[in-house]
């Protein structure tokens, strides 16, 4: 900006030499001091906020590295979250089998404890038979051998013959024989029961080991995932600060970026302002300076007035037609006049507004105004034509008509002058 307002000085200090002849003190009053007095006025204004716009750019771009920072540490920790919960759904799953394990070893040792309660049972029955049985033959002996007592001795002696004997005998005998092999029977059967109840036993004591086993695993995975759930959950705790404050961060990003874009529309404005202030001071400094070297107090005849056809029917020929009768006529920022003054969304608003169509202010929002026309190809008469912070008419012929600064007012130009950033076709 300094350079400007020095290569402005220069220029100036040029047409003074240049017209040095012709009233140079009158020149140096009307024209070199009103310039100066623009730029002392518009410039240090406009560096104080190239200073702001340049330390808030500063500022937003070291809070969008510390927003990839934040989003890269958030990354992270969701990439440490997965592998967790990956860990914990393995954990849940050997847990879940263990606990079905247990519940299966639960069943079958109730299961144990039923048929040992049964051999328990049958053992008792067979003890108890055999202790009957071996009762039973002792009472038997006791009655064949003990004195007093002389059931089976009688009954050798009432035999009748020696073959009577022999068979009484053989009675005795085969009762005796009978005894001892029930009993025997019997110390089988309660030597078998027992073998069997033992068995269980031990079978029921296995499992209470596994089951013991398996309850201690249990107690173990359960501490690892109740630890993995705490990292889990600590690290959630990370990525939901990491994401607060990345929406800080990207809040202090917007507010910057949007007091750059004010200041840069206060730039913009300014400028304009700066360039109008000169322009009017050029003027009159002209108006003066012709004045005096003329010596002549005569005003110049008025300009004729100018005349403008109407607007006519609506269409996109017509459009175009009526635009250009104002080529010639002054740009001034914020006018909508189509005759006195106008800025460039303020002319293409205006021109519209004479056939009763209605399109936005800006020339951001006429963006969104009609339907889009896909390219340049394809634009016709009467089409807006958007470009950055500016739109024109198109009118043909790779031709827009646009109200463009304030040094050259509404005018012509080749549609490509600048890229554009998009066409809308007005609905008529």
């Amino acid at each position: 900006m300094t350079g400007t307002t020095g290569r402005h000085h220069k220029s100036i200090w040029k047409v003074f030499h240049r017209l040095s002849g012709i009233a140079a003190p009158v020149f140096l009053c009307a024209v070199l001091i009103p310039a100066l007095a623009v730029s002392v006025v518009f410039a240090p204004a406009v560096a104080v906020r190239a200073d702001r716009i340049s330390d808030l750019e500063q500022q937003k771009s070291e809070n969008e590295q510390k927003l990839k920072e934040v989003q890269q540490g958030a990354s992270a920790l969701e990439a440490q979250q997965e592998d967790l919960e990956g860990e914990i759904g393995e954990m849940q799953m050997s847990l879940a089998q263990n606990l079905v394990s247990i519940e299966m070893l639960e069943e079958e040792i109730a299961e144990l404890d039923a048929e040992i309660e049964i051999k328990q049972q049958e053992y008792d029955a067979a003890l108890a038979k055999e202790t009957e049985q071996y009762e039973q033959m002792k009472r038997r002996i006791k009655l064949l051998y003990e004195k007093g007592n002389v059931s089976y001795m009688e009954m050798f002696v009432k035999a009748s013959s020696f073959s009577d004997l022999v068979n009484k005998s053989q009675y005795v005998e085969q009762l005796a024989e009978y005894d001892r092999t029930m009993l025997i029977h019997y110390q089988e059967a309660k030597q078998a029961v027992e073998d069997a109840r033992n068995e269980l036993e031990d079978y029921k004591a296995e499992q209470e080991a596994s089951k013991h086993e398996l309850e201690t695993e249990r107690s173990a995975m359960q501490s690892t995932m109740n630890a993995l759930q705490a990292e889990y959950d600590e690290i959630d705790a990370q990525v939901a600060a990491a994401e607060a404050a990345a929406a800080e961060i990207r809040s202090q990003i917007q507010a910057q970026q949007s007091q750059i874009t004010q200041l840069q529309e206060e730039a913009r404005r300014a400028e304009e302002a700066r360039r109008k202030a000169e322009e009017e001071a050029r003027r009159k400094a002209q108006e003066a300076a012709a004045g005096t070297s003329s010596g002549s107090s005569e005003s110049s005849a008025s300009a004729p007035a100018k005349s403008y056809a109407p607007a006519g029917s609506l269409s996109g020929q017509n459009v175009a037609n009526y635009a250009c009768q104002f080529v010639g006529n002054p740009y001034v920022y914020g006018g909508t006049s189509l005759t006195n003054g106008c800025d460039c969304s303020g002319f293409t608003m205006s021109v519209y507004r004479a056939f009763g169509v209605s399109i936005p202010r800006t020339a951001e929002a006429q963006r969104g105004a009609g339907i889009e026309v896909p390219s340049i190809e394809q634009a016709q008469p009467g089409d807006l034509v958007c470009y950055p912070g500016h739109v024109g008419i198109y009118i043909g012929n790779g031709t827009i008509v646009h109200a463009s600064t304030a040094r050259t007012g509404i005018k012509y130009s080749p549609v490509t002058y600048r890229a554009w950033v998009c066409i809308r076709r007005i609905a008529y």
